[in-house]
């Protein structure tokens, strides 16, 4: 992977993307999208469900110098599910060694969903996971009260007036922003999910090149 300069991208101006087999490869041109792609987070799998193509949205986004990390939608139902589903998103994602392991929670699946939520966390580092965040939906962010002080980085959406533009914020601290699922960019013809960086940490903190460049 040759990627781009990201020291000369102000964080604040960084786009960045989330996809999955709901954006099929054939229906991408990656190296037209990666000119406008400076992160793109890639779905691995939703419980026991794999996604088709987050193996080769990895490959292609990487050859075009685009760095890449992986999330997962949490399921678990209790403790074990939990256990067990890190293990499954490890052992998936490993060998792409994505830059931010990320937890995708969007729904109550789990009787106390903050314990629940910090076995996965806790099971991710446990199998090597060096950067874990924690994708949490606005709307239940209150319900869930999960441990934030246990992740490396926050990701909320909120889409504000439902344009494709960035025309609202979070109420709750975070790192990302998902700002839209309307989003259109050159490369792909369909909608693309669209995030921003909106805390002070510079966009090397997520594509794993900070203090190396």
């Amino acid at each position: 992977m040759n990627p781009k300069n990201s020291s000369a991208i102000k964080a604040e101006e960084a786009m960045i993307i989330d996809i999955s087999h709901h954006q099929p490869s054939e229906s991408i041109n990656y190296e037209e999208l990666a000119k406008h792609v400076d992160h793109a987070i890639i779905r691995t799998m939703d419980a026991d469900v794999i996604d088709r193509e987050y193996e080769k949205h990895h490959r292609k986004f990487r050859a075009q110098g685009v760095p890449t990390a992986a999330y997962a939608f949490v399921r678990g139902q209790n403790d074990t599910h939990m256990i067990n589903e890190a293990k499954m998103f490890w052992d998936r994602t490993k060998d792409l060694n994505p830059t931010f392991w990320w937890l995708d929670v969007e729904a109550v699946t789990h009787s106390d969903m903050r314990k629940g939520v910090s076995i996965y966390v806790n099971e991710m580092r446990k199998h090597g996971a060096e950067k874990v965040g924690l994708y949490i939906a606005h709307h239940l962010y209150e319900r869930l009260s999960l441990d934030t002080s246990e992740a490396d980085a926050v990701w909320i959406p909120h889409y504000g007036s439902g344009s494709a533009s960035a025309d609202s914020t979070p109420k709750f601290p975070a790192d990302i922003h998902q700002y839209t699922d309307k989003g259109r960019l050159p490369g792909y013809v369909g909608h693309l999910d669209l995030n921003r960086i909106i805390s002070d940490k510079p966009l090397e903190y997520f594509i794993g090149t900070e203090g190396c460049i």
